[in-house]
C-alpha cells in the first residue's frame, strides 16, 4: 500500500509540474495573441489612412514622377 501512496504522490507531483509549465506556456501564448491583435489594429487604420488618401487622388489624374518633370 505504502508503494501506490508514493507512485500517485509521484505523479500528482509530476501532473502539478505540467500544469506550471502549461500556465506558463499559456501565458506566453496569450500575450502573443494580444501583440498580434495590436499588430492587426495597426494595419487596418493605415489601411484606412490608404483607402483614404486614394479617394482623394482624382480619376483621370496623371502622375508624372518627378524626373521626368526635370527634363523638361
Amino acid at each position: 500500500m505504502n508503494e501506490k501512496v508514493e507512485r500517485l504522490l509521484a505523479l500528482t507531483q509530476e501532473q502539478r509540474e505540467l500544469i506550471a509549465q502549461l500556465e506558463i506556456e499559456n501565458r506566453d501564448l496569450k500575450k502573443l495573441v494580444q501583440n498580434l491583435n495590436d499588430r492587426i489594429d495597426k494595419l487596418e487604420q493605415q489601411r484606412l489612412v490608404i483607402d483614404r488618401e486614394m479617394a482623394e487622388i482624382p480619376i483621370g489624374f496623371d502622375l508624372i514622377p518627378e524626373d521626368d518633370l526635370k527634363k523638361y
